[in-house]
């Protein structure tokens, strides 16, 4: 009786497990999503040129990547290399705006635009920052920068240039510098970007102060002040003795308050603490700062 309980459980298995398969073996993939794009290379160029798309799930869905369009335009020529990256030719009818990668899971499309360039030259995306004096440093963004002779803002040379890659260099903003576009110039031509990069003024001067104490068998203390922290934290005070001339006898850095301590020789005589002028950056400075003669006697 017990052996045919057993025969009856296992042919009413049977048929449970073979329809799970069955139902199994056609559901689509479960764990497939919609393929994403996080970044494009270049970003910009002219008809024709090709475009380096890296993102997630370009070969997890049931079906290949149908569709791959820039702006809404479909590229005729498109090659999946991975499940993170496909070639894309840019189309004829092409405009500027986002790129769009389509299959069966939904449609994945660019955050920000690939710039339709005219021309087989070089081209022009975007640059940062958009503002700055004299001496700062710019990154270019863009395509075919290879062999760049020249850079421009504002129609004024850059003394001082990098081509990092095809696709970036790095520019000083020169002398005399004016607002302006930015160009770049290589073997096959010159682009021009569409907005201007803006020469602001000089660099902004910050005061600071310093004072001192001396103390006995020697110990010199103080403090830098500024309203800007850049001027107070981290500086090197200088304490100088009077000896015919001022003269150097200890460098010691200030913490993050701008407070200081340092310990010197036990010598007589008229000391002060000296903090240098600095540049900071292009956009900011320290000005020089001297404490008040302080006096020390044995």
């Amino acid at each position: 009786m017990m052996e045919r309980k057993r025969l009856g459980a296992r042919a009413l298995l049977v048929p449970v497990i073979a329809a799970m398969t069955v139902l199994l073996l056609g559901m689509p993939a479960a764990l497939a999503a919609a393929p994403t794009i996080t970044s494009f290379s270049p970003t910009c160029g002219p008809v024709g040129a090709q475009v380096i798309i890296t993102g997630t799930g370009f070969q997890d869905a049931p079906s290949a990547v149908s569709a791959v369009k820039f702006n809404g335009t479909a590229a005729s020529t498109f090659t999946v290399n991975s499940d993170t990256q496909i070639t894309a030719t840019v189309p004829a009818a092409a405009t500027t705006g986002p790129i769009a990668v389509t299959d069966t899971e939904g449609t994945a499309t660019s955050v920000t635009s690939f710039t339709v360039s005219t021309g087989a030259g070089p081209c022009i995306s975007s640059f940062s920052p958009t503002s700055g004096n004299v001496g700062t440093v710019v990154s270019i963004t863009g395509g075919a920068f290879t062999g760049a002779t020249s850079v421009t803002f504002g129609g004024v040379a850059a003394t001082t240039f990098t081509v990092t890659s095809a696709t970036q260099i790095t520019a000083t903003v020169p002398t005399t510098a004016v607002t302006g576009p930015i160009a770049v110039t290589t073997p096959s031509g010159t682009a021009t970007s569409t907005t201007n990069f803006t020469v602001t003024a000089g660099p902004t001067d910050h005061e600071r102060t310093v004072t001192l104490s001396l103390r006995r068998h020697l110990v010199a203390r103080g403090k830098v002040s500024s309203a800007f922290d850049g001027c107070k934290s981290g500086v090197n005070v200088k304490i100088q003795r009077r000896k015919g001339g001022w003269k150097t006898v200890a460098n010691v850095s200030t913490s993050d308050t701008g407070r200081y301590r340092a310990e010197l020789k036990d010598r007589s005589g008229r000391y002060r603490a000296l903090v240098p002028a600095e540049q900071l950056d292009p956009n900011d400075s320290c000005l020089k700062a001297k404490s008040p003669t302080a006096r020390h006697r044995h």
